[in-house]
């Protein structure tokens, strides 16, 4: 792992992060380079279509970057308000990729935040566009409590 790279915390039983083991995606994010980013290959259980991964996977993975991009920017957890994707290319099951969240700006109460996926050879499936706002403070607290860090 490189200096500049962070690994950050997740929620065990959070669809995306959490525990592969509970049925969940696995994904574990990290700072790299002012960005979030996890990698990740899907398998057969994760197909809309023969083959295909699911359009509700790869939006929840966008969705789920474009959260921990505001978390390691602010140290907050916020919550989507609006998430537009666009589909590029059909993902295959078995093509790893890589899933990279980052803020564009905030506004007020109001983040604006981008996501995308791509492989090794910078082929682009998917990306979003998403404003985010802030958890109430009570919740922020809650959530900060159930993180658990990754062992290395």
């Amino acid at each position: 792992m490189e200096k500049s790279e962070q690994i950050l915390p997740y929620y065990r039983n959070c669809f995306v992060c959490g525990e592969a083991r509970l049925g969940r995606l696995g994904v574990r994010f990290k700072i790299d380079d002012g960005k979030v980013k996890a990698s990740f290959t899907p398998t057969e259980k994760h197909v809309g279509f023969p083959g295909i991964v699911h359009g509700g996977i790869i939006t929840a993975l966008l969705d789920e970057a474009m959260v921990w991009a505001i978390y390691a920017e602010t140290g907050q957890f916020a919550l989507s308000a609006e998430i537009t994707v666009r589909f590029i290319k059909p993902l295959s099951v078995g093509q790893s990729i890589e899933i990279v969240g980052y803020v564009v700006r905030r506004q007020r109460k109001i983040w604006e935040v981008a996501s995308e996926i791509h492989d090794e050879q910078a082929i682009v499936y998917a990306r979003a566009w998403g404003r985010f706002v802030a958890a109430k403070p009570e919740e922020n607290e809650n959530w900060q409590n159930a993180l658990q860090t990754v062992k290395t």
